[in-house]
């Protein structure tokens, strides 16, 4: 009798072990998940960059500009950029942040051109390129959002999105501000409605939204 229990307890103790064996493993797998492809690296990196390179324009405005709606738009991407830049961290765990983001030349070519502006121009100038750089991420964020296997990685993009329309539609709002002179309010517009109507608009809320140029 004793052993005919014994015999039924051993498998049901093996049963047993292996459910909490497979549970640990399910654990240790959600708390280290595989590592980015080589994509979702080469996104997180360049969003990491993007974002230094928003806020060191959105501060330079700060510092040169006394128009009022360009100083509510560089504040509100300063406060955006810096959350999601938390965020983004979180993903790169290995990234030494002393090291900094790496600007392109493109990047700095642009911020050397808004040192050298005053007034109206420098205004113009950061507004149109908030307009088409937030084009170009929001298009990587919603590539990301599809594409990635990393579940942190969609649902940040997922969360990034709403936030980077927003002041992408603040700094829309500016180039059409009847606070320019005619002239530069004109060639300001005319430069982003130029890039729009070459490119395909890939999302529907603003018509001036296109695809990166």
């Amino acid at each position: 009798m004793r052993a005919a229990s014994f015999s039924r307890l051993v498998p049901m103790s093996l049963a047993l072990m292996w459910l909490l064996l497979a549970s640990g493993l399910a654990q240790a797998a959600d708390a280290n998940p595989p590592p980015a492809n080589n994509d979702e690296q080469a996104f997180l990196a360049r969003a990491k960059s993007d974002n230094a390179v928003q806020i060191a324009m959105a501060k330079l405005a700060l510092s040169k500009s006394v128009n009022p709606r360009v100083i509510d738009l560089a504040n509100s991407i300063i406060q955006e950029r810096t959350s999601l830049d938390m965020r983004l961290a979180q993903l790169m765990p290995n990234h030494d942040e002393g090291t900094g983001a790496v600007q392109s030349a493109s990047a700095t070519s642009m911020l050397t051109r808004l040192q050298s502006l005053s007034g109206d121009a420098f205004d113009k100038t950061f507004a149109s390129a908030s307009v088409k750089n937030h084009c170009r991420i929001i298009s990587a964020y919603e590539a990301m959002k599809v594409s990635s296997s990393d579940v942190a990685l969609r649902d940040l993009a997922h969360d990034a999105i709403p936030a980077l329309r927003t002041n992408l539609t603040v700094a829309m709002s500016v180039l059409r501000s009847s606070d320019w002179t005619p002239s530069r309010h004109q060639e300001a517009l005319s430069a982003v409605d130029s890039h729009a109507a070459k490119a395909p608009v890939f999302w529907e809320p603003i018509s001036l939204v296109a695809a990166p140029w």
